[in-house]
């Protein structure tokens, strides 16, 4: 039996020594490691920081014929890959790309070029102008995407001037494979949005194309034009797109409460960790999953606690004018909150002594 020597402070009653919360109030036991590096779960999804070496003990003329090699041999390549763009840009992709001196970067942020190579058809409404090979079924997301033209003042934020600033491109690729290589997103990505462009990219064959992935996105871009294209913290910009992904799409909710009781039960990100850490590494699926429902849970938190004006209006506008996290998070939320160590504990209490729904 384990020895019972964990007094809470808040309510005085005695917990096992490893408890991580009191089991009677539901007080959660701040350690000093608490917000320190993540533990062993955590390592496989580290993001790699790159360290330089501290010793200069290099002879300098060895430095320099390595310098001089280097430019030679890449002199030699850039040459080299000079005579094969153009088989470069048709060949690595699917669709019936004709060989350019643009690479897909540039067209990405230059719409007119990037329609000309990819040649689909088009379908154009009030808000949004769709894109596919298949016309029909083209034609048939166009008519139901007015409905999500309301989203900037249904989700909170409100009217700030987003369709003043254009329509926005939504492409459907033919299939998951074409989405890959024109996008460069992974096979576990069913959708990509691109900032500056104003666009979407998915595919025709993925899960709840429009209840889920659509709105998804749509979410992202909208939310990047509040912030003003300014960085936005990783577990915000995912968080904050899944949640109301929830609102459109609730085939999810039953995996995501799972989810949810495993992190009540203590297997979660800390929250200092959650932005350096690289799900694509992880070779579990489910602790992919973990991560976004975890952020969901997060955002859920801090609009059901304390409402989307100081979620959009206090948060995320210090955000946007140049104020750090904690003092972000101080001015929305102090003196319940006022740094990232704050949030956790209080996260953490809220979904051990409440039920969160979406």
């Amino acid at each position: 039996m384990k020895e019972k020597n964990m007094e809470c402070p808040k309510c005085g009653y005695n917990n096992d020594s490893e408890a991580l919360y009191c089991n009677l109030c539901h007080e959660v036991f701040k350690r000093a490691s608490d917000y320190n590096e993540p533990s062993s779960f955590y390592e496989p999804y580290r993001a790699e920081k790159k360290h330089w070496k501290k010793w200069l003990g290099f002879d300098v003329a060895l430095t320099m014929l390595i310098i001089v090699g280097l430019g030679l041999w890449g002199y030699k390549f850039m040459e080299k890959k000079k005579t094969e763009s153009s088989k470069t840009i048709a060949s690595e992709t699917i669709l019936p790309l004709e060989s350019s001196d643009i690479e897909f970067s540039d067209m990405f942020s230059d719409l007119t070029k990037f329609n000309k190579k990819v040649a689909y058809p088009s379908y154009e409404v009030e808000h949004f102008i769709i894109y596919g090979k298949k016309e029909d079924e083209v034609k048939a997301l166009g008519q139901k995407m007015e409905l999500y033209a309301d989203m900037p003042v249904k989700i909170g934020i409100g009217d700030f001037g987003f369709w003043q600033k254009g329509k926005v491109h939504v492409y459907i690729h033919n299939t998951s494979r074409d989405y890959q290589k024109i996008t460069g997103r992974s096979s576990q990505t069913s959708g990509y949005s691109i900032f500056k462009a104003r666009s979407i990219h998915s595919y025709w064959d993925t899960e709840y194309l429009f209840e889920a992935v659509i709105p998804h996105e749509l979410c992202h871009l909208i939310l990047h034009e509040f912030m003003k294209n300014k960085a936005i913290p990783k577990w915000i910009d995912e968080g904050f797109a899944t949640f109301v992904e929830t609102r459109y799409c609730q085939a999810y909710n039953l995996e995501y409460q799972r989810l949810l009781d495993i992190i009540k039960q203590g297997k979660y990100f800390p929250l200092k960790a959650l932005d350096n850490t690289d799900i694509t590494k992880g070779k579990e699926i489910e602790n992919i999953h973990l991560w976004y429902v975890q952020t969901l849970s997060i955002v859920t938190y801090l609009l059901d606690k304390y409402g989307s004006d100081k979620f959009f209006r206090n948060f995320l506008t210090n955000l946007r004018d140049g104020k750090n996290l904690d003092d972000s998070l101080s001015a929305a939320y102090s003196p319940d909150i006022t740094c990232i160590g704050d949030l956790e504990q209080k996260w953490l209490e809220y979904i051990r002594a409440n039920k969160q729904t979406w």
